[in-house]
């Protein structure tokens, strides 16, 4: 049951980690692709052309906070290793290193927006059914040896599946944070004046400080609860049917 997972730390704890490995991978191979494709081979060179979490992993973000978060049940935040970039090797230079930093929010976006819909469509009523209880009486019906697997790990599924959907929302707001180094820092660097940039520039080595301390006051873990509240709120009946399973 979808539920039992929820009410077991460890359970939800180790699918949490699992799902923000997979997802913070594609975000920063989302980097680097992008950047490959505006003519920088940097991040190639380096192996990080690549969905292997192996080549992404940051002990601090990647192993230590995210475990932290998810034995604790505060919301999950981390990051990989920044992916290397060099502008200078794009045609224009401040527009395609803002499309680069926002290559990996958007593809937690299209992660969580596939999650979405899967969700919705597995709740639609179906001849006044839902159509996830037709296809887990239908498995019932066939029993045989892959059904029975696919019915046992069907409450994990969902429950990754829910997972894949928040999590990602996350990363992509948490991202998306308008200060550095963050991918939100960047992309308000494009928009800046010349004098905004060269502030921006002055305090992008105390980017770290900044969130550390949103961090450290709890401002980024309400801010980041806000934002899995509103997640669940949208929604709506989809996630009581899921954790009905």
């Amino acid at each position: 049951m979808v539920n039992e997972i929820f009410s077991s730390r460890l359970s939800i704890g180790i699918i949490s980690y699992i799902v923000f490995i997979i997802s913070a991978s594609t975000h920063e191979y989302s980097h680097a692709r992008t950047a490959f494709m505006f003519g920088d081979r940097t991040a190639m060179s380096m192996g990080r052309l690549t969905l292997n979490p192996i080549a992404h992993i940051d002990i601090l973000g990647s192993v230590v906070l995210p475990i932290l978060a998810a034995l604790t049940g505060i919301p999950v935040i981390g990051w990989m290793k920044a992916v290397p970039v060099n502008p200078h090797n794009f045609n224009n230079l401040e527009r395609d290193q803002a499309i680069v930093s926002f290559a990996g929010p958007f593809a937690n976006l299209m992660i969580a927006t596939v999650s979405f819909i899967v969700m919705k469509i597995l709740t639609l009523t179906v001849d006044g059914t839902f159509l996830i209880y037709k296809i887990i009486i239908m498995l019932e019906q066939h029993s045989n040896i892959a059904s029975n697997i696919f019915l046992n790990a069907m409450p994990v599924i969902l429950t990754m599946l829910l997972m894949f959907y928040i999590i990602n929302i996350m990363l992509m707001f948490f991202n998306l944070l308008p200060f550095p180094p963050l991918d939100g820092g960047w992309i308000l660097r494009f928009f800046l004046s010349p004098k905004g940039k060269d502030t921006y520039d002055k305090i992008y080595p105390y980017g770290f400080l900044i969130l550390y301390a949103l961090l450290f006051f709890g401002i980024l873990g309400t801010i980041l609860g806000f934002i899995q509240t509103i997640s669940q709120y949208l929604l709506g009946s989809s996630i009581n049917i899921i954790f009905s399973i």
